[in-house]
């Protein structure tokens, strides 16, 4: 059961695909704001499902964040996703990401929405 307050983490090594370079967000190869918000979405995701029934899923539908420091290919960085608001099929996410040594790097909040994925695709499938 989804609650306020539980928390979620993922992690990965940062490989020269996630550089600012190679998505297109910048000229360095340092950890691109992109991924470092992928990895704070993939958090809250992968959290949510944990707690959902197997005919649920979640959408995101909102984000922000600051990257607040630079991370060099190599280094391992966590992603955590901790539960702070949830209003009907609306959850609340405070996210955040560190590098191996704890160094805050980046955070900030996101939304997602519960969705039934069979009608999820229905709809769409329907345009």
């Amino acid at each position: 059961m989804l609650e306020v307050g539980l928390k979620g983490e993922v992690s990965k090594v940062v490989q020269a695909e996630d550089t600012a370079a190679r998505v297109a967000s910048g000229l360095l190869e340092v950890f691109s704001t992109p991924m470092m918000i992928a990895l704070m979405e993939k958090a809250a995701y992968t959290l949510a499902e944990e707690h959902l029934e197997e005919e649920e899923s979640t959408v995101g539908v909102e984000i922000g964040s600051k990257h607040m420091k630079a991370t060099p290919i190599g280094v391992t960085v966590k992603a955590v996703a901790t539960i702070t608001k949830i209003e009907g099929r609306f959850i609340t996410f405070q996210v955040q990401a560190f590098e191996e040594d704890g160094t805050l790097i980046g955070e900030g909040t996101h939304l997602r929405c519960i969705i039934n994925r069979q009608k999820f695709i229905d709809k769409l499938n329907k345009r």
